[in-house]
């Protein structure tokens, strides 16, 4: 089992033909539930399965919040820690589209502040991992400490959170197994000007991590910090998943860490679950709204194929 801890977001999507400021024309409007935390636990509760996946998190006591209560509780995952806060609304994001799938994001935290790690010792006992994604500062320290205390797995996606920088999350980097930035906020975080020194200095507090990197366009790759060993998969096109092109990319980049994650624990891997969690975001891709990872059945029968014929060819990769 495993426990995620992030946001929840209501997310309202401008599609443009340009991020043109001071003004632009709006082409469409979309309306979703999402949020970094929830996005990866969808993605990681259609590979593990019901009740499978615990969420802890916040949301305002508005019809945003129920949307959000009942549309987990469909997806299997178990929401019974989800704090209800009066008074403060829900999390809200507010996306503009570019016609070639690039976004802009601005985000408003509401309720998603008011998460609290007072439920982790009713949980704990009763995973094998946790997915940090964004909670407030204090609660993911809390997460990893606590976590760590009971000898579980550690996952973190930083985030937004990459910008405290690395002397603020150097304590919880000590405590993580595998850390999973994109190539943005490695280097926000380390204050480094290339991926190199970035590794080199993540290193230094935990030789032991293992780093997955989200790079957009150029895929992802793997990093041994110990060995200096790494594996790279290139970004897979959904046509290549007999899909139609490029869409959106929001969530993609949640949708790979969640199953990733899932993966993990399901016992592929690391080679594997890198190239099946970039496959599951290429599905991903291919839809409007950040919510569109393929179930493991999905996954396994239908896109892996595909995806590991796409990249054998590209790389020579073979799963071991």
């Amino acid at each position: 089992m495993l426990l995620v801890s992030g946001s929840l977001n209501y997310d309202v999507t401008f599609e443009v033909n340009a991020f043109a400021p001071p003004k632009a024309i709006v082409r469409k409007i979309s309306r979703y539930l999402g949020g970094s935390g929830g996005n990866a636990a969808v993605a990681a509760a259609r590979i593990l399965g019901p009740r499978k996946v615990f969420f802890l998190g916040s949301v305002g006591n508005d019809d945003i919040g129920e949307m959000h209560l009942k549309s987990l509780a469909e997806e299997g995952l178990i929401t019974q820690y989800i704090r209800v806060v009066d008074g403060v609304e829900s999390g809200q994001a507010f996306v503009a589209v570019r016609p070639d799938g690039e976004t802009a994001i601005y985000s408003y935290y509401g309720a998603n502040q008011y998460i609290t790690s007072d439920a982790l010792s009713k949980i704990l006992p009763k995973i094998q991992a946790t997915l940090i994604m964004n909670p407030p500062l204090p609660v993911a320290r809390e997460i990893a400490l606590q976590a760590k205390s009971f000898g579980k797995k550690i996952f973190w996606d930083p985030g937004a959170l990459a910008y405290k920088g690395i002397d603020e999350l150097g304590d919880i980097i000590r405590h993580t197994d595998y850390f999973m930035p994109n190539l943005n906020e490695l280097l926000i975080l380390t204050g480094e000007n290339s991926l190199t020194d970035a590794l080199n200095r993540i290193k230094e507090i935990n030789p032991r991590l293992k780093v997955i990197l989200k790079r957009g366009a150029e895929g992802a790759s793997f990093h041994y910090l110990r060995t200096g060993e790494e594996i790279k998969i290139p970004a897979i096109p959904p046509e290549a998943l007999g899909l139609g092109g490029i869409v959106s990319t929001v969530g993609c980049g949640d949708t790979l860490t969640g199953s990733f994650t899932a993966l993990m624990l399901r016992g592929f891997n690391e080679r594997d679950s890198l190239l099946l969690s970039v496959c599951a975001a290429a599905v991903n891709l291919a839809f409007e709204g950040p919510r569109n990872s393929p179930t493991y059945n999905e996954l396994l029968n239908k896109y892996s194929p595909l995806c590991r014929s796409y990249v054998e060819k590209r790389v020579g990769l073979h799963s071991q």
